[in-house]
């Protein structure tokens, strides 16, 4: 089995979630293209979140803590529920700040506030 970097895996992932019709792209401001999620790959995304813990046995918002720190092995599996637990997290914040519910959570990230930021 070949070695690969985060990078090459990353857009291994993004392009299954594109082909697979997760995600669709949306042009932002100053011309940049962002990826959003679409409202059945929201709900496979929570579905796909929750099977990735229990096979590998560790919380999403553990991994993504692990990935800040630059601490996360290089893993397809654990790479990925990192950028589902991101990309979940910020879509559900985006879809609130336009006014709109989305009910409970699948997974919740802490933010940090900025007494926390002051303190590290």
């Amino acid at each position: 089995m070949e070695l690969r970097n985060k990078e090459e895996l990353r857009n291994e992932i993004l392009q299954s979630w594109l082909r697979s019709a997760w995600v669709y792209p949306v042009q932002g401001p100053e011309n940049r293209v962002f990826l959003r999620l679409t409202p059945g790959g929201r709900l496979k995304m929570r579905r796909r979140i929750g099977e990735l813990e229990n096979t590998l046995g560790a919380k999403g918002e553990d991994l993504v803590k692990q990935e800040q720190e630059g601490t996360l092995p290089v893993e397809r599996d654990r790479l990925e529920l990192v950028m589902m637990v991101q990309a979940y997290t910020s879509e559900r914040r985006f879809i609130e700040s336009q006014g709109m519910s989305l009910g409970t959570p699948a997974v919740e990230m802490e933010e940090e506030t900025e007494e926390e930021e002051g303190s590290e």
